[in-house]
């Protein structure tokens, strides 16, 4: 969990020195009909994404990721291994310097070994930073979460993250 926190600390202040610094800078062209690949971090898991600009505003793709989750005080649950796979749609806002404000909508389909699968549709938002055109940086936090299986919705700032995509 620190290493979530002091990472989601160290993109904000990245973000914030970029915005200042990227006043006059023309306006960092977005990919448009390309692929990307990615890598995001959070608190549980690590793992790849897979994107496709189909407009320069709008991203279409899928993550996959692998995670440990501890167990609970609930008898029989002793956490464990977590597969996770996450298809994404992404839309990104007006250019903020090199920086686009995004937000993200996804499903999360979770698998652990002794726990019950769970479905889970996301809310995200975020910033993506382009320091080259084929290269973003993007962070941001989950603030809604509704799990399907349980019919229960969670708001706030839930899960920070990070990650790094390359669009060729």
């Amino acid at each position: 969990m620190k290493k979530v926190i002091i990472s989601f600390v160290v993109a904000v202040f990245l973000v914030a020195t970029v915005g200042a610094n990227a006043q006059n800078e023309k306006k960092s062209p977005l990919p448009t009909e390309k692929v990307g690949l990615g890598v995001k971090v959070n608190n549980v898991n690590l793992g790849v994404s897979f994107g496709y600009a189909l407009k320069d505003n709008f991203h279409i793709g899928s993550g996959l990721a692998i995670g440990y989750q501890s167990g609970t005080d609930t008898p029989g649950d002793d956490g464990g291994t977590i597969l996770l796979v996450n298809p994404f749609f992404r839309l990104l806002f007006e250019n903020q310097g090199n920086l686009f404000p995004y937000a993200e909508f996804n499903f999360a389909f979770t698998e652990t070994l002794f726990t019950p699968s769970t479905s889970t549709a996301n809310v995200e938002l975020g910033g993506m930073w382009f320091p080259f055109p084929s290269v973003s940086i993007r962070g941001g936090v989950n603030i809604i979460n509704y799990n399907i299986d349980n019919s229960r919705a969670g708001f706030g700032i839930n899960d920070s993250f990070i990650g790094i995509d390359w669009w060729m």
